[in-house]
């Protein structure tokens, strides 16, 4: 933790989620009508697919921000992956989430505590990768093992683990 506080640059606080919220007293916050099983299924495909889709953005533009990175470390372009669209699915998951939490059914709140921890974490490492990047490759090439591309990977290979969440939840 030392050596990164001493790391110059902007200090910004952690994952930015304020699009993501839904108070509490929102309208959308209600508690939802149960799902079926089926329409439980239809979610989790939903949330596989936009782990997917993030998994395959994220991917070449974190490949070739390393890629530059390991040729001017300080001066590489940022990653960008959430755009509009994959912000209101995203939001869009996230109301359920909140909705199916607030059900009077144990399984239904189970349902959408997942849900929300699912999203919040893959959001969480994209957001990782979008604003702290530069931090992480700092960090790297100063300890003893500098590669940024292991094996033709990168160093901190967020997109694979999207990838195999996305699988799991297909």
């Amino acid at each position: 933790m030392a050596a990164t506080r001493a790391l110059p640059g902007e200090r910004r606080a952690g994952p930015q989620f304020a699009w993501l919220a839904i108070r509490q007293s929102a309208p959308e916050a209600a508690p939802h009508p149960a799902l079926s099983t089926q329409q439980l299924r239809a979610l989790r495909k939903r949330l596989s697919q936009l782990l997917s889709t993030l998994s395959q953005r994220l991917g070449p533009a974190l490949a070739a921000a390393l890629r530059q990175a390991a040729v001017a470390w300080d001066s590489f372009d940022t990653v960008a992956v959430l755009d509009a669209g994959l912000r209101a699915e995203a939001q869009a998951l996230a109301t359920l989430a909140v909705q199916l939490e607030r059900s009077a059914d144990a399984a239904q709140r189970a349902a959408g505590l997942e849900l929300r921890i699912a999203l919040t974490s893959a959001l969480g490492l994209v957001d990782l990768c979008e604003r702290r990047l530069a931090t992480l490759v700092r960090l790297r090439v100063q300890s003893s093992q500098r590669s940024l591309l292991p094996h033709g990977r990168p160093f901190i290979d967020i997109a694979a683990a999207l990838a195999e969440a996305a699988r799991d939840w297909a």
